[in-house]
């Protein structure tokens, strides 16, 4: 079955979604048919389309009628030519289905395409309802509207964690029924395995993401401060608009010398992190629905430190591959990286029960599940499963 995958965002931008569209589609390519990704042109110097880790990549300015004069008046003169090229690009690949992933403007155009070409639909959602780094839904009733469309329309709705789901529904306001299920973010373990670690001279731990608010990296560092580690530095990994008041802040808790901000980390330094690490740190304010970050610290069978938060708490059990705190509880973060960073059987005992709980989340099995979303929809479509 030939999937046109509709992503929020992809590379060069790094990021959850970017990394579940990019394994998903990999399987597919491996296992299925050879997906077609479509994604917003932002920033509009990157190319209209590539072809990326050989899979084929298109861009769009995908602009919908919203906010500003010029958002609208941008819609109306070029979304209809922009429709129409996506229509044909979905037509001349031969999609029989298509599937968005998380959902903005990309969901917009994917139900115009779906309606002018008689498609059937899948979406996924990765809790933009609660994590959106713009607070979009929250400040958007056209956002919200896209978002009760694409779930009236929808033949099947995926979450990346019960949590998610629970949250759309709240959202929705109506149950989903069996239209809905939870599909975890996949790893790939051995991604993880036979590289280099990266070359840090002291041991460290890690805290990986965008540098947002909802990361909530102040409260890391407030908590590393706070537990006056000498033994482990901190390695923060990620850009974005919080990087210049997060090294201020290092510096006000005189925890400079410790704490290295490495900037924007590609698939190969991320994967060099992990390997190096003694363990995470995820310190998330917001309701995240699956961070990737958790998943590939389970993948590189290494411990996280982390809050309670969204969909954490399903894939990091306490006490066994991880330990969990309450949001924004500097205390409580700062005893668990304590605990992690001088209790090295601790450690080993919860980087072994990651390794294990890993194996239930690697994308062979992660892929059949989608598979069997795809056969059933597609099914309903053509009448065979009436």
């Amino acid at each position: 079955m030939k999937i046109a995958l509709f992503a929020s965002r992809f590379f060069p931008h790094i990021g959850g979604v970017e990394e579940v569209v990019r394994q998903m589609a990999h399987q597919e390519r491996l296992h299925n048919e050879m997906p077609l990704i479509l994604t917003n042109r932002w920033p509009k110097d990157l190319p209209a389309e590539e072809i990326f880790e050989g899979i084929p990549l298109r861009r769009y300015n995908f602009r919908v009628p919203e906010r500003t004069w010029k958002q609208i008046g941008g819609t109306i003169l070029y979304g209809p030519s922009t429709l129409k090229n996506v229509c044909r690009e979905v037509q001349e690949f031969g999609a029989e289905m298509l599937h968005v992933h998380c959902v903005s403007s990309n969901a917009y155009y994917a139900m115009k395409v779906r309606k002018r070409l008689r498609l059937p639909l899948v979406v996924t959602l990765h809790s933009e309802l609660t994590m959106d780094a713009g607070q979009l839904f929250q400040r958007s009733e056209f956002a919200r509207s896209v978002m009760r469309s694409i779930l009236k329309e929808a033949d099947a709705i995926t979450a990346v964690s019960q949590r998610t789901l629970d949250d759309a529904e709240e959202f929705y306001k109506t149950p989903f029924g069996n239209r809905a299920s939870v599909i975890y973010n996949g790893i790939d373990s051995a991604e993880f395995e036979g590289g280099d670690a990266y070359p840090h001279p002291r041991p460290y731990m890690l805290g990986i993401g965008r540098l947002v608010p909802q990361k909530g990296f102040d409260v890391l560092l407030n908590a590393y401060a706070e537990a006056n580690l000498t033994s482990h530095d901190l390695i923060l990994a990620g850009e974005g608009e919080e990087r210049t008041a997060l090294e201020e802040l290092a510096q006000k808790l005189k925890i400079g010398e410790r704490v290295h901000f490495l900037g924007r980390a590609d698939r190969a330094k991320t994967l060099a992190l992990f390997r190096g690490c003694n363990f995470l740190v995820l310190p998330s304010r917001a309701d995240e629905g699956l961070p990737m970050v958790v998943m590939e610290s389970l993948a590189a069978g290494k411990p996280v430190a982390a809050s309670r938060a969204g969909g954490v708490p399903e894939a990091v059990i306490d006490g066994v591959t991880g330990l969990l705190v309450p949001k924004e509880d500097t205390a409580a973060l700062a005893n668990a990286i304590r605990r992690l960073a001088e209790d090295r059987p601790l450690r080993d005992r919860l980087a072994a029960g990651a390794a294990a709980r890993a194996q239930s989340f690697q994308w062979t099995e992660i892929a059949k599940q989608y598979a069997d979303v795809y056969r059933a929809v597609a099914d309903v479509h053509t009448g065979r499963g009436k």
